[in-house]
């Protein structure tokens, strides 16, 4: 005699899923049958859950490595791609992307690289590596690096390929940033060393002796070096105006000798290391010879910025000593007075009028000021 009974079937947390139908030939007990069903069917169940959890593990992990898988059927053209493949190649998470339309947003030349290595590939080589440029729907280019795996039919002819495609566009931008910083330093580095040689045949040709020499030398080398500190702390984005002035001024000056004054100014890199120059020798005169040789000298800096006639602003400059030593005679040109005439005309397109008058040094310095943006 054949049976049958249907049994209502359960997911773990009690949802329904569906109804069974026993049929019965043995004269089994239905309640036998019923628990063994019911534990075949758990086994399945709880078997199918543990596939789901590794997936959605497998997807998550493919996500926050930014990395695509794709199962690519060459017959069809269709192309079976992780959940995470929207987000890395611009697409509506409803979008698909057949083997075809892909590669038409491939870069040109590195579709032409890609297709020549799959022409290189056969059946006992058929793994590759390659990164490309790939134009995503939104407009953004995205670097791709692809390491995938070919197969093949009988007949040799390529039917699949299956791989992942991991977004190094971030690392991509990051190396050309480091190219450019490389070139950037090598180039700061080679005027560097141009500056140093030249302040020290310069400094050679000023001095009597060997002392001096080192002294003078010592005190431009620091010089440049304070400018130096100053941009570094920037990134060599450029710098403020007031703390270079300190840093030139700082062995020397006191809230008793030194007046500074002036509104909030960010110089370029290369107006901060020629005024850093212009000021050390100014600094270094009135030392030895000026308004700070002497108790009661000061020195006053001040700035302000002027329109220039038209939507540029220029800096002017001040260095001013008061009450210094009366000059006696007439000041041997040398390589500060010339340097300081001199550098900035030539570097940054201003003038200089440098007097030496009764009671001090006057300098007067006027250049246009770039447009400097400071770092986030």
């Amino acid at each position: 005699m054949i049976s049958y009974l249907g049994f209502p079937l359960l997911w773990p947390d009690a949802r329904p899923f569906g109804t069974i139908c026993v049929l019965d030939c043995k004269g089994n007990s239905y309640s036998d049958l019923y628990k063994r069903l019911i534990e075949q069917f758990r086994d399945l169940i709880e078997h199918h859950l543990a596939l789901i959890d590794r997936e959605t593990r497998l997807e998550e992990a493919l996500a926050a490595g930014a990395v695509m898988a794709f199962d690519w059927d060459l017959s069809t053209d269709l192309v079976r791609r992780s959940n995470n493949t929207a987000q890395i190649l611009g697409l509506d998470p409803q979008q698909t992307l057949d083997g075809k339309s892909f590669l038409a947003r491939v870069h040109r030349d590195d579709l032409a690289r890609l297709k020549a290595v799959w022409s290189t590939l056969k059946g006992d080589n058929s793994k590759y590596s390659i990164a490309y440029r790939f134009l995503r729907l939104d407009g953004r280019e995205v670097w791709l690096q692809e390491t995938s795996k070919a197969e093949y039919d009988a007949t040799g002819r390529l039917v699949r390929v299956k791989g992942l495609a991991l977004d190094m566009t971030e690392r991509k931008h990051a190396e050309e940033r480091q190219k450019i910083l490389t070139a950037e330093l090598d180039h700061r580095v080679k005027n560097m060393l141009a500056r140093v040689a030249a302040v020290a045949q310069s400094t050679s040709h000023d001095s009597g002796s060997i002392g001096e020499f080192l002294r003078t030398y010592h005190g431009r080398i620091q010089s440049m070096a304070a400018a130096h500190t100053v941009l570094i702390q920037t990134g060599w984005h450029g710098a403020d105006l007031t703390t270079v002035v300190r840093s030139q001024l700082a062995p020397y000056a006191t809230d008793t000798n030194t007046t500074i004054v002036g509104t909030d100014v960010m110089l370029s890199s290369s107006a901060t290391q020629a005024l850093a120059m212009v000021l050390q020798e100014l600094v270094t005169n009135a030392v030895k010879y000026g308004a700070l040789s002497i108790p009661g000298g000061r020195v006053s800096v001040s700035w302000d910025r002027r329109l220039n006639g038209g939507a540029a602003t220029n800096l002017i400059f001040v260095w001013r000593e008061l009450d210094g030593p009366p000059v006696l005679a007439a000041i041997r040109p040398g390589y500060g007075t010339s340097l300081i005439r001199e550098l900035i005309p030539h570097e940054l397109g201003g003038n200089v009028d440098l007097v030496f008058g009764s009671d001090g040094a006057c300098c007067r310095i006027e250049f246009p000021l770039e447009d400097v943006k400071t770092p986030i």
